[in-house]
């Protein structure tokens, strides 16, 4: 059996190498798109009384599914990218910078996509048999992990801000 934990990290590394492979122009719209979800998802539950009393109501796997896919489309749709043309002269001389800044912009995707999944079904209560309850110490461990993962890092205030930043790095990238 693999702790979440690991299969956390593992998904954080993966996302890395498929942000070094992509470049740091397709990633940061992918990260757009994630903070974008995550968002939505803050929004809705806090100042939307008919969704926040809908989504409540339902089961714990009602509850992830419907967070979760928020999340999942948005950054399905953020690397649906079309090729960057503008930037290729350029990514051509500098291709150790974009393959770091890909490979950090992947772990941010990463972070944020798999820790926010993690984040809803720890609020859902583990409601699948797929997946295991934490117990004993490694709750504890899981806990911990839990206050760091992305909604619990960025809750209404922060999510402005975070929405603030990447609206201006892509102002600054793409415009």
């Amino acid at each position: 059996m693999v702790s979440l934990i690991v299969v956390f990290g593992t998904f954080v590394i993966l996302f890395g190498v498929i942000g070094a492979m992509r470049g740091w122009a397709k990633e940061l719209l992918v990260t757009s798109a994630v903070v974008l979800g995550l968002f939505m998802n803050a929004i809705l539950e806090t100042y939307i009384a008919p969704y926040r009393t809908a989504i409540f109501a339902q089961q714990g796997g009602t509850q992830f599914l419907v967070r979760s896919s928020l999340v999942i489309l948005l950054a399905f749709f953020g690397y649906q990218t079309p090729h960057i043309r503008a930037l290729q002269p350029k990514v051509a001389r500098e291709r150790l910078e974009e393959l770091l800044l890909g490979l950090l912009l992947g772990l941010l995707n990463g972070y944020l996509i798999v820790g926010s999944l993690w984040f809803y079904l720890h609020q859902a209560g583990y409601p699948t048999d797929l997946v295991l309850k934490p117990e004993g110490e490694l709750a504890t461990l899981v806990g911990n992990v839990v206050k760091l993962l992305p909604p619990s890092v960025l809750p209404i205030p922060h999510i402005y801000f975070a929405v603030g930043v990447v609206f201006v790095f892509i102002i600054v990238v793409f415009v």
